[in-house]
């Protein structure tokens, strides 16, 4: 896992972001519960004390650091490698919370392919245990985006062809 280094990657060509109606829905999701929870210690404080007010905070700062993260692009096409963000269910326990994007460097011509639910990206050659399976975040990507990001990729192979 790294973040972006310009020195070992390259310029970024094209970023590839979640689609616009996801951010909005998943950000909606996220403030609808700062609220809920918000409301929730202030009704509730009476006999409780302030344990309310701090569940209630922990949700708003959980809620304020996943919005920021759902804005961060899941795949950077760089001049010398792919960079893909990685789903939590994938982190090990050596990650830590951060507040820069952090991705799963690639080289291009080690892509083999996408998943058809565009949660994995197979890497290495297509034979019997010479492929991985690496858990991707393009999912939720639009149509237009996941075709640009194919074309992207097959066109970085045939450069390094």
């Amino acid at each position: 896992m790294d973040t972006y280094k310009e020195e070992l990657y390259g310029k970024i060509l094209w970023t590839c972001y979640r689609s616009k109606a996801y951010i909005f829905l998943l950000s909606l999701v996220y403030v609808i519960a700062s609220a809920a929870a918000i409301i929730f210690a202030i009704t509730h404080n009476m006999n409780h004390g302030i344990i309310f007010y701090v569940l209630a905070a922990l949700v708003v700062l959980i809620s304020l650091w996943r919005i920021n993260r759902v804005h961060y692009p899941v795949a950077l096409i760089c001049e010398k490698k792919l960079l893909v963000a990685i789903p939590w269910s994938f982190l090990n326990s050596d990650y830590y919370i951060s507040l820069k994007a952090r991705y799963m460097p690639v080289d291009y011509k080690e892509v083999a392919g996408v998943s058809d639910e565009w949660n994995r990206i197979y890497i290495g050659a297509p034979v019997v245990g010479g492929m991985v399976a690496l858990p991707v975040q393009l999912a939720f990507v639009s149509l237009g985006d996941k075709l640009y990001f194919r074309n992207w990729v097959e066109q970085k192979q045939g450069e390094s062809l």
